[in-house]
């Protein structure tokens, strides 16, 4: 049931805790299915957690998530527990001590990759974040946007000063800016992270959801950059497009215009520093996305 790719991942991520943490795993799947009789159904594509449709009773569809317990399934946890009813897929049952989370399952479950009209695209993602975002409620310490930006700090230990493939003239950029932002910031809120189009299901009994929380926090701009930078690549004109979200999405949920291109400059540096980390090429994709924010900052 496990499938091999993902032990492969655990181990490679995780050195010999790995495997260790898969046999934890296999008895686990074992005890929660005898515990709320569950039907397994074949996993979903994985990433860094284990996620599973399942059928509690053969009655209610859900899904089942097990993450290694690291910071960031904990984030997650306590995000779903803050955000529960306000944007966010349903809680079922949990056990932070086991690392397990049962949530409702989004039925049909569509994403907003499944609509074509950025109109409307547009409209049930402002929807969904400003039903979302709401001030820190629980004393976890979730991480903020100060220390994300910390991820550009070590591609130059990575580099030793040096920037790597990254022009230098950007990273400098973000340096300067990040901290100016940051500086700036009077409105703080619990934002989902990662709140792009894949993590925005449909769902017929609760409508557009979101899943997958990061929990970080920090300015709600901030909590738009991952949907902005998402989808873009199919169109003719996406300097065009970038600024028709931008202007749309300062508009409709009274938000800041050049904000959101600083923070899309910054966070496109910052996620080309995350992917030279993770050694793939992931990081063009940042420097031509930041370079677009610079021109529109220009204008």
């Amino acid at each position: 049931m496990i499938p091999t790719d993902f032990k492969l991942k655990m181990q490679t991520m995780y050195g010999d805790s790995g495997p260790e943490w898969i046999s934890h795993l296999e008895g686990l799947l074992d005890t929660l299915k005898k515990r709320f009789d569950l039907t397994y159904s074949e996993p979903f594509s994985l990433s860094y957690n284990f996620v599973v449709p399942v059928q509690i009773g053969r009655e209610r569809d859900a899904v089942l998530k097990i993450g290694y317990p690291n910071n960031d399934f904990s984030n997650e946890f306590h995000a779903l527990q803050d955000f529960q009813g306000k944007g966010m897929v349903e809680m079922l049952d949990y056990s932070k001590e086991e690392g397990w989370i049962l949530l409702d399952r989004l039925m049909p479950g569509p994403s907003l990759h499944s609509i074509d009209d950025e109109e409307e695209v547009l409209s049930i993602f402002t929807h969904t974040a400003k039903g979302l975002w709401h001030k820190p409620v629980s004393r976890h310490p979730y991480p903020t946007v100060q220390s994300w930006s910390k991820g550009i700090g070590r591609l130059r230990e990575r580099f030793n000063g040096g920037t790597g493939p990254i022009p230098p003239h950007l990273v400098v950029k973000a340096e300067a800016l990040y901290p100016e932002l940051l500086n700036t910031s009077t409105d703080l809120y619990l934002l989902h992270g990662d709140l792009h189009h894949g993590n925005i299901l449909y769902s017929a009994s609760s409508g557009w959801t979101s899943i997958d929380p990061k929990g970080l926090i920090g300015e709600r701009e901030y909590d738009c950059i991952q949907f902005m930078l998402n989808e873009w690549e199919k169109w003719d004109a996406p300097l065009k497009l970038l600024r028709y979200r931008t202007e749309t999405i300062a508009s409709l949920l009274s938000l800041s215009y050049e904000r959101l291109l600083q923070y899309g400059f910054c966070h496109s540096i910052l996620s080309a520093c995350w992917s030279v980390g993770d050694g793939h090429d992931g990081w063009k994709t940042g420097v031509s996305l930041a370079g677009m924010f610079e021109e529109l900052l220009a204008e």
